[in-house]
């Protein structure tokens, strides 16, 4: 690609670093995704403890945690989780119910869900991305961290294609490339809902932090690639994110969450 590609593609990510509430009513999300970022750590105006609107299992769940710091950042993500939801569906928070297909991935139950809602969530170091959409779909948001060995890991999980493309990209940015890669091939995992039956060497997904993410291979199946689309996230500095959908092409909308009585702001 050419530098002026470089460019443009840099000015794409720094464009989806903008987040903010939605200044419009929602539709429901047919034929997109909507995907809401929520800051776990910051003060609102609203009370703290959202453990009101949680089912018996999950504020159980939330009470197992050794450290504070995790039962609030569980709360948070699990009723910021609830409060959307229930804006789809128009329903009480309190009364949105869950059940797991045979590989563990969580759903909305049958009998909630007439529209096939689904919906996928990530989070890592106080940020939660929640994305929303009656398309399968899987989300990936990682802490770019600078103490780990990108060579062992990538040898232990990538593809060879993946691999060898990390290993020719300039010093500078072989980190962003590793989280890059992890972040695209998680997002391609959650959607498939496989779990570990699907193994991370079994496809590859492009590893140039700065160029258009895409699916390369499935399998050896390079066809499949083309009934998913990828796409990342600008989250913020110092993160990547990415997410997938089952669909050739798919527009993605970005908003902040607004809680309830209360505002996260940046």
């Amino acid at each position: 690609m050419s530098e002026s590609g470089t460019h443009a593609e840099g000015q794409k990510q720094a464009a989806k670093e903008l987040w903010s509430p939605p200044l419009r009513q929602l539709e429901f999300p047919a034929d997109h995704v909507d995907v809401w970022k929520v800051y776990l750590d910051q003060e609102t105006t609203a009370a703290d403890d959202r453990a009101r609107v949680l089912s018996s299992d999950e504020a159980a769940r939330a009470g197992q945690f050794h450290f504070a710091r995790d039962r609030i950042r569980y709360t948070r993500c699990r009723s910021a989780l609830r409060f959307l939801l229930a804006e789809y569906l128009s329903l009480p928070a309190s009364e949105i119910r869950f059940e797991y297909s045979p590989k563990g991935k969580p759903r909305l139950a049958a009998g909630q869900n007439a529209r096939g809602l689904g919906f996928n969530v990530s989070h890592s170091s106080g940020i939660a991305l929640i994305a929303i959409s009656a398309r399968t779909l899987g989300v990936d948001i990682e802490k770019i961290r600078s103490d780990v060995d990108v060579t062992s890991l990538a040898e232990r999980f990538f593809s060879f294609a993946e691999r060898a493309g990390l290993r020719a990209l300039p010093d500078h940015l072989r980190l962003a490339g590793f989280f890059a890669c992890w972040t695209r091939k998680e997002a391609f995992l959650k959607a498939l809902g496989e779990g570990l039956s699907f193994p991370l060497a079994d496809f590859s997904v492009t590893v140039h932090p700065d160029h258009s993410p895409g699916i390369e291979d499935i399998r050896g199946d390079v066809e499949a690639c083309g009934r998913w689309f990828i796409e990342d996230l600008g989250v913020g500095e110092g993160f990547r994110g990415a997410a997938t959908v089952t669909s050739p092409r798919c527009r993605l909308d970005t908003f902040s969450w607004v809680w309830p009585n209360g505002v996260l702001k940046e």
